[in-house]
Formats: structure tokens, sequence, C-alpha cells
């Protein structure tokens, strides 16, 4: 059986296995950076809603963040929320009550949202951080039914179909928005892109960005599915939010990280 599928097909138990070590974890949690109040919003992925990222959200607020969901329901996709405008003024929103910039983290799809919204509201955004998000433009030739052909794109297109609606872009109109994203975003935004090589749900390659000064990716060990409950990704969001407000400094895997977090040199192997 090709990895991929297996993979792909193990999502589920392995996931449980995220779930679980939870508990043996505890005390590493126990170390993560705390917050200095800022406010979260976290999207979910595909198909998922507010309910999937509550353990995420409880852990950022434990930490001191203000940690917001989106509530917008189910995560169908942009087109079935009617375009971005709606996400960008809840940023917005939270931005001017608080008086603080917005850090975003976003979830499968929920990572593409993310770029979308600070794209469009830089001024208000402090950082991105996405988890196992199909977020890199690729020239794979988009199949018949618009999609590139990952486990997530052909899983929105039946849920398109389902619904009755029409057929999910994410060929062409996500790549743009991507694009437009990624490339003309300031520098000076952080980017951090968390993702694993066991993801079964999203080609890994599709989450690696171009590094830069406030550009990095990094790796964890970890089920698509369980990204949001994985003690490794929890870690790793706490150090990135933690960052003090413009000086960012990008992760490090010194000491006994170095144990958890794979060697970022390998990501040009198979």
């Amino acid at each position: 059986m090709p990895l991929n599928a297996w993979l792909g097909l193990t999502e589920v138990p392995r996931a449980g296995l995220d779930v679980s070590s939870l508990i043996t974890a505890a005390p590493f949690l126990a170390l993560s950076p705390r917050g200095d109040g800022h406010p979260v919003l976290v999207i979910p992925g595909f198909m998922a809603d507010d309910d999937s990222t509550w353990l995420l959200r409880q852990f950022l607020q434990q930490l001191g963040y203000q940690a917001h969901p989106w509530q917008q329901q189910r995560n169908l996709g942009a087109t079935a929320m009617g375009g971005y405008e709606t996400l960008v003024q809840q940023v917005l929103q939270i931005h001017r009550q608080t008086g603080q910039r917005v850090s975003l983290v976003g979830w499968s799809l929920g990572g593409v949202h993310a770029l979308a919204v600070a794209y469009r509201a830089e001024y208000a955004i402090r950082q991105v951080i996405t988890l196992g998000s199909p977020i890199v433009p690729t020239k794979v030739t988009a199949r018949r039914d618009g999609s590139d052909g990952t486990a997530m794109a052909r899983a929105m297109q039946q849920a398109a179909r389902a619904m009755n609606a029409r057929p999910i872009q994410t060929s062409s109109t996500a790549r743009g928005v991507l694009r437009n994203a990624l490339l003309n975003m300031s520098d000076n935004l952080p980017v951090s892109s968390i993702y694993s090589r066991a993801d079964g749900v999203v080609p890994w390659r599709r989450s690696l960005i171009e590094d830069g000064p406030q550009r990095e990716n990094i790796e964890v060990v970890s089920s698509h599915i369980g990204l949001g409950f994985n003690a490794s990704v929890l870690y790793a969001i706490a150090d990135r939010l933690g960052q003090e407000k413009d000086n960012f400094n990008l992760f490090h895997r010194q000491g006994m990280r170095q144990l958890i977090y794979p060697d970022p040199s390998r990501r040009t192997l198979n």
C-alpha cells in the first residue's frame, strides 16, 4: 500500500494517539511561555466548527490569551461563506474592541482563510500560524472537477455535490488568493507554517513556505486530524504567540526540543 494511502486510512486512530498523549505531555506543556493577553482568533478546518478548536482555545486561554472562536458554524470554504468580508470584519471588530493586533491560528483550510484575511487587513494582524494548511500554490494540473488532487480538495468537491452547491474551485481561486497573500504581504508580518510528514490529508510539501526573517516552517510528528490536540503542536503555537510584539525570533530546536521537533534540513528528503 502506498504511504500516502496508508496515512489517509490511519488518520483517525493516529489522531486518537495524539489526543491520548496529552496526559503524558502535561509536564512539557507546563513549560509553555505565558501569554501577554493579546487576542487570538482560531479558525477551524474544512467541515469543522468551533467545537473542534475548543481544546486549543482553552489551552490559549489558560496561557493568558483572549482566544476567540470564529463563530461561522462549519467551515465549508470561502464560497460557502460568501467571501472573506465577514471574517475580515470580525477580525477588525476584535482589533477595535481590544486596541491590539490579532493573531490568527488556522487549521488546515482555516490556514488558507487566515492568510487571506491577513492579506486584506494586515495592519490589524500580529502574526499568522497555520496547521497542516495547503498554503503553497503548486503547478499541479487541475482535474476536471476543479480540484488540485489533494484529499481535502476531493472532500470539498464531494461535500459541495452533496449540498447541491457549485464546485469549489481550489485549483485557481484559492491558489490566486494564496499567491497574493504570500507574495504581497509585508515581510514584517510573521507567518509560521506547522506541518507534519505524517499528514494523511494535506501533502506536507503543500505546507512549506519560503523561509525568511519572519517566515518559517516548523515540522511536527502528528496526524492531520490530531494537529489541534498534539502536544508538540500546542507548545509550538504557544512559543510563537509568546514572541514579543515587533520582536519576532524564529523557532529554535536547541536543548530538549531537538528530541521532539525534527531537523528542518530533512525537508529536502523524501
